[in-house]
């Protein structure tokens, strides 16, 4: 089981009500089979696609092709464009905050914030199929309670989805740390 993916993945969907009002998934490959870099998925209501910046198409495109397209998150949300490049302003991703500014070449500017943990633990998915595929996952998450997105000079009106079960806190905001991403390869025939 080849390691393709090493770094963080921090993600916020904000609530209005009982819709969302938008999403944001900022990538950080520290290593991975495409090279290292960074790549931010954003999306606010009423837009027609997911927004993907990154410095490098390359890698923005294979880390929304291969992995974010099939995340449940993204489940009823418009297709992922085609990679926008962007200059990185600011880029912090840390065990108790991330944030991230990006600017677009196409004028998208991006600015997004997680912060105030509640909870951390280990995550773990086994044989977890995207698209086909199995790959198994483990991370830190890290589950907070504040999250801010402004796209374009506009703050989107909403806010993380926060619960609790069994002393277990869950929340759509979530610091994804230590991300390291295996995919399965079927045993050579023979």
């Amino acid at each position: 089981m080849p390691v393709e993916f090493v770094g963080a993945n921090p993600s916020a969907t904000l609530m209005r009500g009982d819709s969302r009002a938008g999403f944001v998934s900022l990538w950080e490959a520290e290593w991975s089979v495409r090279g290292s870099g960074l790549a931010v998925l954003v999306w606010v209501d009423g837009d027609d696609v997911v927004r993907l910046l990154t410095p490098d198409a390359a890698l923005g495109g294979w880390l929304s092709d291969t992995f974010s397209r099939w995340f449940p998150e993204l489940e009823g949300l418009p297709e992922i464009g085609e990679p926008i490049e962007c200059d990185v302003v600011e880029w912090h991703i840390g065990s108790d905050h991330a944030r991230a500014k990006v600017i677009g070449a196409d004028g998208t500017r991006v600015i997004a914030t997680i912060s105030r943990p509640v909870e951390t633990r280990p995550g773990e998915a086994v044989a977890w199929q995207l698209g086909g595929v199995p790959w198994t996952l483990t991370n830190l998450l890290t589950f907070c309670t504040d999250a801010t997105l402004e796209v374009d000079g506009a703050r989107v009106l909403g806010r993380p989805e926060v619960s609790g079960a069994a002393g277990r806190a869950h929340s759509s905001a979530v610091i994804a740390t230590h991300e390291t991403w295996t995919r399965h390869v079927p045993p050579a025939a023979g």
